[in-house]
């Protein structure tokens, strides 16, 4: 399928473009056919609860999204009817399709409804493992030109700091270092509205499904070996652009979200899920897949959609609207009107479009604060990577050390006294980058996570010495079940901080005054 046998007309005018250099990925440059991919560690989902107090229960079968690879490029199939599946991987400037693979360790299935269309709480209506998320592409890959406002706390940059680190590359200083970063202001730091992304895939129960199972002799539930087809409106522009566009035929007014279909398989050889995607990048591809003759570009998310039809949109709508001012959703539209974006074939090289992608399950009960509970990323982060340089390091330890510092005791610290650590108010619908192992606490135990264990600093500085002392003495009497026990004090590990830590610590800071 070529796509220069079938471009459909826009109806907007295309300048001059902008030649987009390839991409490379890791250490190898993206040969044409091949497609992107990112790798994510198997078995590295984590419990990352969101309500307030991080105790809701969750069903202890449920298993625990764990991706392993996103794959996404140019697509061909000589069977777009009957199984577009078949086929290979294709340089998307010969190709009108692309396809994307999210593959999960284990088995995942449709995300079941959480009440929000007031349909009932049943998250497991379709299996024990339902999946929850949101895979943010920007095709772009510029930052400042896409993103979203609200639902932001449901985000990749909203979250990405609950598993202890920050996303690589400049993308990873917007994200959301603690829950005071959501304030729905475009111009303050961090710029976490800010992700770039044009479009995503929602697997957010906020929409309706439609099931249709391939043999399966058990249709009701998504289960080993099985095949389902899910169509639904997985696939958006963002809704930060809805209140400049003209889009119609989606689920509201000025909303590009239209119905596609979703593969999900199971392999049990490999006991993998992959979560498949195939569309057109322009309407000539759609209606291959539909068995249908082309359509021209309407803005309809209604009838035959695609890419091309969604930028063509994005582009229109920047042209065709008053600007009004800095500091409003067309901050993220604006840049979409100059001549970097007049040739809309470029953002078509899927390749080259940059992804986040957060993942989760949610609550065995419904939560009156919270609807999701997240369990891992993508691309990957390194756990205590607090400058999102790529390396967990002395440099990481320090800022952990610095956040101590200038929060123990304060108003952000919710036990309000000066204990060498900082308990987070209002965990964890609350979070913070520098609480290493999601516990609610900035302490000694995130400083060991990332390779910093020294004993006898209680007020983790760095240092040993009087201050230690002092702290251990204000400490006595306390308990493991107290909020303001540190384990920091507790030399002996007896979960009591008492006069034989003190005497301890007496002992240790002598030798070390000796030395």
């Amino acid at each position: 399928m070529n796509r220069q046998s079938g471009r459909q007309p826009v109806v907007c005018s295309i300048g001059l473009a902008l030649l987009l250099s390839v991409t490379c990925l890791g250490a190898a440059c993206i040969a044409d056919d091949d497609p992107r991919i990112y790798t994510d560690p198997s078995s590295d989902a984590v419990v990352r609860r969101t309500d307030l107090g991080a105790d809701g229960a969750i069903n202890p079968q449920a298993g625990l999204p764990d991706v392993t690879r996103i794959v996404y490029g140019g697509w061909d199939t000589s069977t777009p009817t009957s199984n577009p599946y078949s086929g290979s991987w294709k340089d998307p400037r010969d190709t009108n399709l692309f396809r994307i693979d999210l593959e999960f360790n284990g088995l995942v299935n449709p995300p079941g409804p959480l009440n929000l269309q007031g349909e009932g709480y049943d998250p497991y209506r379709y299996g024990l493992n339902p999946l929850y998320g949101y895979v943010e592409f920007d095709l772009d890959s510029e930052p400042d030109t896409g993103g979203e406002i609200a639902n932001v706390r449901n985000r990749p940059l909203g979250n990405v700091s609950r598993f202890g680190g920050r996303f690589e590359d400049s993308i990873g200083e917007r994200a959301a270092v603690s829950g005071d970063d959501f304030d729905g202001n475009l111009l303050t730091e961090p710029l976490v509205e800010r992700s770039g992304e044009e479009m995503h895939l929602a697997f957010c129960a906020c929409f309706a499904l439609t099931i249709t199972p391939i043999n399966d002799p058990t249709p009701t539930t998504f289960d080993a070996g099985d095949t389902w087809i899910v169509s639904g409106r997985f696939l958006s522009r963002t809704h930060a652009f809805s209140q400049y566009s003209g889009a119609f035929g989606g689920s509201r007014s000025g909303e590009y979200d239209p119905i596609v279909k979703l593969r999900f398989k199971h392999d049990v050889q490999s006991d993998r899920t992959t979560v498949t995607l195939i569309h057109g990048l322009d309407n000539t591809g759609t209606a291959a897949l539909l068995g249908q003759a082309p359509q021209s570009i309407d803005f309809s998310a209604g009838n035959q959609t695609s890419i091309l039809e969604m930028l063509t949109e994005i582009r229109f709508s920047a042209q065709h609207t008053n600007d009004p001012g800095p500091g409003t959703a067309f901050d993220l539209l604006r840049d979409w009107r100059d001549n970097n974006h007049a040739e809309l074939d470029e953002f078509l090289r899927v390749q080259q479009w940059s992804v986040l992608a957060l993942f989760g399950t949610t609550y065995s009960q419904p939560q009156p604060d919270a609807l999701y509970v997240w369990t891992d990323v993508g691309p990957d982060v390194g756990e205590g990577d607090c400058d999102g340089d790529g390396l967990v390091n002395s440099q990481d330890q320090q800022i952990v050390m610095t956040a101590i510092a200038m929060t123990d005791g304060t108003a952000f610290d919710a036990d309000g006294q000066p204990n060498g650590q900082t308990r987070l108010r209002g965990f964890g619908d609350n979070f913070a980058l520098y609480d290493i192992d999601y516990d609610g606490v900035i302490g000694s135990l995130d400083l060991a996570v990332i390779g910093y264990e020294q004993f006898g600093d209680v007020n983790s500085d760095g240092r040993v010495n009087q201050s230690d002392l002092a702290l251990v003495r204000a400490l006595r009497g306390l308990t493991s079940n107290s909020p303001l026990f540190n384990p920091a004090a507790d030399l002996n590990h007896d979960l009591r901080i008492n006069s034989t830590d003190e005497t301890i610590m007496i002992s240790f800071f002598v030798r070390s005054v000796r030395r």
